[in-house]
């Protein structure tokens, strides 16, 4: 579907993004989607979670949107929603961090796991 863009996760500068695969898939039109991955190291949720963030090209890139806090329970394959906080407009890549437990408003983006950037 025109709408819909799908882009394949690469490993970001964070040691726990080696080795993790998989995709996140998007629908502009209805600000719906999700990510899945393969090989994401359990997390403990006491201490940190991921955090998913999404450039948007019709925003100030410092303040990427926020796409929701999750948890991996060291399965095979993890798939979660996308919660976007606000409309995204033009999604030029998504990136999940690890973050204390939580979330954080914004990220210092110390700890990059994967990230999947649109063409």
């Amino acid at each position: 579907q025109p709408f819909v863009l799908r882009r394949n996760w690469s490993a970001a500068g964070d040691p726990t993004g080696r080795g993790v695969t998989g995709d996140v898939v998007w629908d502009a039109r209805t600000q719906t989607g999700y990510m899945r991955f393969v090989g994401l190291r359990r997390n403990d949720a006491a201490r940190e979670q991921y955090q998913l963030w999404i450039f948007d090209g019709r925003r100030d890139q410092r303040y990427p949107i926020d796409g929701g806090v999750f948890n991996a329970d060291g399965s095979d394959e993890v798939v979660v929603p996308i919660r976007a906080r606000l409309p995204v407009g033009t999604p030029l890549a998504f990136a999940v961090t690890l973050e204390r437990s939580g979330g954080v408003v914004v990220s210092d983006r110390e700890r990059v796991v994967v990230i999947a950037r649109s063409s």
